[in-house]
């Protein structure tokens, strides 16, 4: 008995010090990752400028008079998890740019949260990118203010149906590269979610509508067919021969005998 109790307690460390899959939870970033090399709007003036990838997303947030940052994600129970960033960097107002191996900015996990630490009480901003999935976008709003979201190639939020926002006074407006931008003159949620569609998607939906039309159509005339087709046998039969008023037995007077 109390060797399957060691053997068990072995397995449980063993997966606890696996890495990111453990029971401790995952291990530090790797500082190649956090170096990175990605491509971020610092001309843009807004207080948070997002630009979301097939697979990733990169983020660029105004910060004043801050020391630390905290990114995270919430699930569908709203329970906090650490967003797993890469190529973290920090422009000072002098358009200086710090990465993680400068002393004044690092990054760790923090419970369910990413501390990215800033040069003491630092404004300028700061960019990150980190992974994306599916046609829904949802994240905290880390900074109050503006925001612009740029969305995947051939997105679109028009049909309500399939793209939904929040919150709403948004715009839109479509890129030179024909990408589109929602934007918000002050969020002042919690969190933001943009939920779209691919206009592909939309000639595919198209074309499934108009063949069911057709095949509704095609079949109520098929069937209605069958039926006049089971009427005329019936007829043939004379399982279908009425009686007029005239014919009702009840209007023959009595039985013979009883006359």
């Amino acid at each position: 008995m109390k060797r399957h109790v060691l053997a068990i307690g072995a397995l449980l460390l063993l997966v606890s010090l696996a890495g990111c899959s453990s029971i401790l939870g995952p291990g530090e970033f790797d500082e190649d990752d956090l170096v990175g090399n990605s491509t971020y709007d610092w001309n843009s003036d807004v207080n948070a400028t997002i630009d979301i990838g097939p697979s990733n997303f990169t983020a660029v947030y105004r910060v004043e008079n801050r020391s630390t940052f905290d990114a995270y994600e919430e699930d569908g129970l709203g329970q906090e998890h650490a967003l797993e960033v890469s190529t973290v960097r920090f422009r000072s107002q002098d358009g200086q740019e710090l990465t993680v191996r400068n002393d004044s900015l690092s990054v760790e996990r923090s419970g369910g949260r990413t501390t990215i630490t800033l040069p003491d009480n630092a404004t300028g901003q700061l960019a990150f990118t980190a992974p994306r999935f599916g046609k829904t976008f949802t994240l905290p709003t880390f900074v109050s203010g503006s925001y612009n979201v740029t969305m995947p190639e051939s997105a679109r939020i028009g049909i309500p149906l399939l793209g939904q926002v929040h919150p709403g006074g948004f715009s839109t407006s479509i890129e030179p590269d024909g990408r589109m931008t929602v934007s918000w003159e002050d969020v002042d949620t919690s969190h933001f979610r943009i939920s779209w569609y691919l206009q592909r998607d939309v000639l595919l939906f198209g074309g499934l509508f108009v063949i069911g039309i057709v095949l509704a159509i095609g079949g109520s005339i098929y069937y209605y067919r069958q039926i006049k087709q089971l009427e005329a046998r019936r007829n043939e039969v004379g399982l279908d021969v009425e009686l007029d008023d005239d014919d009702d037995p009840r209007d023959r007077g009595p039985p013979p005998g009883m006359r």
